[in-house]
């Protein structure tokens, strides 16, 4: 054989080699990811068999009957309430577009979290600022929406069969977040815990609906920020169907003399001073939005219109 031709027979053999023992299909379609990993988990707490969160605003008809075994007789529910007795205006009756007394709430969604860095927890002393991951949330209200023609453009569906709409709109303003991170040693802290997400809006029906919670991790390794996201839900109900609920209350608030109630601004006080616990919230519903659509509607609201964007004029 012509030694000048060894080295290329020499590597034509490795290569037979290598592709005999590695599938052919595999060597095509396999590929490895190198670079730093961030990855996000969350776990919601508040319904852990629909495997979502709930916040309930409290806004409770006193002064209609419920009907028998705690089901709550939802015409009408108030669209709004308060804990000052003295802005009280509701009557099921004679007013029912009014102000009425909140009835008990939870306005905290919790979830576990869980950020890994290339599949490992992060650790990090407090006060630094390297390595430590920074949590973001957006919310985001889902609403159904009636789609109709705009009456100057015509501009309304895209198909006919396009009845009804989703709308998004950002309420992240109606949010606050807050992490709760394990603290494995004194003045360290892990990158495993609970993350607090807590309802500061209105308590109004506008607000009952079926959220979307994004939450973002960002870490500085180096001169590199790093980003990973997780999504969830949230469901937001005027009140919990059925009226089922366990009230704890908090030893530092709820002494001996708030239990003599002598007035209704007694009563409201002694409800802000208790956690309340409610059984399954969406009752018999299947969805969120199912019965988010429901309360609103025993509130007098009527599904909102408007166009797709994307039909053509």
């Amino acid at each position: 054989m012509n030694r000048k031709m060894l080295p290329a027979v020499a590597a034509f053999l490795v290569l037979l080699t290598v592709f005999g023992a590695t599938p052919f299909t595999y060597a095509l379609t396999t590929s490895v990811t190198f670079g730093p990993n961030l990855v996000v988990t969350t776990i919601p707490q508040d319904d852990q068999v629909r495997e979502t969160g709930i916040i309930i605003l409290g806004l409770f008809n006193f002064l209609t009957p419920n009907v028998p075994n705690g089901n709550p007789v939802l015409s009408p529910l108030p669209p709004t309430c308060t804990y000052d007795v003295s802005k009280v205006t509701f009557d099921p009756i004679h007013n029912p577009s009014g102000v009425a007394l909140c009835g008990p709430q939870d306005l905290l969604s919790q979830h576990k979290i869980l950020v890994t860095y290339n599949g490992k927890t992060l650790t990090w002393r407090e006060g630094d600022t390297v390595q430590v991951p920074v949590i973001n949330c957006n919310v985001i209200e889902k609403d159904k929406v009636n789609v109709v023609p705009d009456p100057k453009t015509g501009k309304g569906k895209q198909f006919s069969q396009e009845n009804l709409m989703t709308k998004l709109e950002d309420t992240s303003d109606k949010w606050v977040c807050k992490v709760r991170w394990k603290s494995p040693a004194p003045g360290v802290l892990e990158s495993v815990g609970v993350l607090d997400v807590y309802y500061v809006g209105p308590f109004d029906v506008n607000w009952v609906a079926d959220y979307i919670l994004t939450v973002e991790a960002s870490v500085a390794i180096g001169r590199t920020v790093i980003f990973g996201s997780d999504i969830q839900d949230i469901c937001v109900l005027g009140v919990p169907f059925p009226w089922i609920m366990v009230d704890i209350p908090k030893p530092e608030l709820f002494t001996k003399s708030n239990t003599d109630l002598k007035t209704m601004q007694d009563f409201a006080d002694t409800i802000q001073k208790q956690h309340f616990v409610f059984v399954t919230a969406l009752g018999p519903f299947t969805s969120c939005t199912d019965l988010a659509l429901v309360e609103r509607q025993q509130a007098g609201l009527v599904l909102d219109k408007a166009q797709d964007p994307l039909a053509p004029a």
